[in-house]
């Protein structure tokens, strides 16, 4: 019988060893990457994410980051054919009506008013797609396909007590894990400070991710620092998001494979967008890599155009730039850079 070493120490060479098989799987096609529906997001892991990965998600209100969540799980079987996996939603934002309507809404490619009816009566061959698809997933339901929502606030205890109960009682596949979003945990009865919460959740998520064959998304907030008169100057490179912007940034980005940050221009009302000035509508959003543990690329945004009436996002090409080189940009206004250290207060949700 083998002796547990100490603090569960391994020597070097199992290390190596681990490292051997778990390349030989990859060579062998028996571990893929997670595919996303975007090729210059996967360009940015390795082939898409790797499991055991822990990746977060900032934007501010209405830029898109629900939306972008939901279409990575809409696609990822379909992206994914040859993975069979389950997925699990953390959905502490919004009800379940507002899930299905949404949801329905992405499915048939109709405007979302349009599916509650608000702005044309939806006529019935739409309403019988949907019918349909919640038939289909039914079925898929019954064939061990599993695609759970947990909507009741949980704090970070309860979070990874249910990952660990679902991934046994689903028969132990791999998991996608969705949280939407981190400053809706529940706090608990030591935690004073949301920001406490928040770092206890990443400390947890690390652990269950490293347990666990699952991704982690986790979606969060920026501060409202990136909403300064300072950082909203055109054509200048503070409108970037950078990782202090993201609230909890020190945890988030240690605690975090890949970090994302979500910046839809229109909302802030810049018309002219980063040291390049690239001209953009209300369509436009921008991806900010702001880490990715294992990149294979060094591009640190993404561009997209959102079809927020039919819950989707497109990748496109980089967008018409009135200064295509960079190289001289507007600079930050005086008296420093526009930053400053956030709190609990610079959160909206």
């Amino acid at each position: 019988m083998e002796t547990k070493r100490p603090f569960g120490a391994k020597f070097y060479s199992e290390v190596l060893q681990e490292g051997l098989r778990y390349i030989q799987d990859r060579r062998l096609g028996k571990i893929k990457s997670f595919k996303l529906p975007w090729d210059g997001l996967n360009k940015s892991g390795v082939g898409g994410i790797e499991w055991n990965s822990l990746v977060t998600i900032g934007a501010r209100p209405a830029s898109g980051k629900t939306m972008f969540t939901s279409q990575i799980l809409k696609e990822s079987r379909i992206l994914n054919p040859t993975q069979d996996f389950n997925i699990l939603e953390f959905q502490f934002e919004m009800g379940e009506k507002q899930q299905g309507a949404r949801a329905f809404a992405a499915e048939t490619a109709l405007d979302y008013d349009r599916v509650l009816s608000t702005n044309k009566q939806l006529d019935e061959f739409a309403f019988e797609m949907m019918v349909k698809h919640t038939e289909d997933t039914k079925e898929l339901e019954n064939n061990g396909i599993q695609r759970l929502v947990i909507s009741t606030p949980l704090g970070h205890k309860d979070i990874e007590k249910a990952i660990h109960t679902w991934y046994n009682a689903l028969g132990g596949k791999p998991m996608i894990v969705t949280i939407d979003h981190s400053w809706l945990i529940k706090r608990a009865p030591d935690e004073k400070e949301k920001l406490t919460t928040l770092y206890n959740a990443t400390e947890t998520l690390m652990k269950v991710k490293n347990e666990l064959p699952i991704i982690v998304f986790m979606i969060t907030q920026l501060n409202r620092n990136i909403e300064d008169v300072g950082r909203r100057v055109p054509g200048n490179i503070a409108n970037y998001p950078t990782s202090s912007d993201v609230f909890g940034g020190d945890a988030l980005q240690q605690g975090s494979d890949m970090v994302i940050a979500l910046s839809r221009p229109f909302t802030l009302n810049i018309g002219v967008y980063g040291p390049k000035e690239y001209v953009v509508s209300k369509e436009d959003i921008f991806v900010h890599i702001l880490k990715s543990r294992n990149s294979a690329d060094d591009r640190n945004i993404l561009f997209l155009k959102g079809d927020f009436s039919k819950q989707r996002m497109y990748e496109v090409g980089e967008p018409s730039a009135n200064n295509p080189t960079g190289a001289s940009f507007t600079p930050r206004r005086s008296g420093g850079s526009g930053r400053r250290q956030a709190t609990s207060a610079d959160i909206n949700v």
